[in-house]
């Protein structure tokens, strides 16, 4: 296990020995050479991902949030890590996966973004950009 301070002052605590299911879910996702993005709408510019339904798996909630988030059906989910956040006003937890886009539904709605953002490049580098959500590390 690995753990560090955020840019917010949580302590963040990461796993590759996973046991248990996560509060959350994350998807690192690639469509042929881009990796594929949402972009809230308060947040910015994101992985698609978040919370599952009672009874849902994290990978059925892997599936259903970059579904709504994106319109992109996934093929198979690789588990790449989960971590632990600790903030003043709760703990949760995040799994995180990759996969590869299968292909992409249009949809009139995409719930709390404004779909897909596919970006070409080095993964890194692509997240450091102002305009990404303040989740991701600076």
């Amino acid at each position: 296990m690995y753990t560090y301070q955020d840019s917010l002052g949580n302590t963040v605590s990461i796993s590759f020995d996973i046991q248990q299911e996560a509060d959350d879910v994350l998807v690192i996702a690639q469509f042929h050479d881009a990796w594929l993005f949402t972009t809230h709408k308060s947040r910015g510019i994101e992985f698609p991902g978040g919370k599952g339904e009672p009874g849902e798996t994290n990978a059925e909630t892997a599936r259903r949030e970059t579904m709504e988030e994106t319109g992109a059906k996934l093929d198979k989910l690789h588990v790449i890590a989960q971590y632990e956040v600790k903030t003043v006003e709760r703990i949760f937890s995040k799994r995180v996966y990759l996969a590869k886009v299968a292909s992409f539904v249009n949809q009139v709605d995409y719930m709390e973004t404004l779909g897909p953002k596919l970006i070409a490049g080095d993964l890194a580098g692509i997240v450091q950009q102002e305009s990404f959500s303040f989740f991701y590390a600076r």
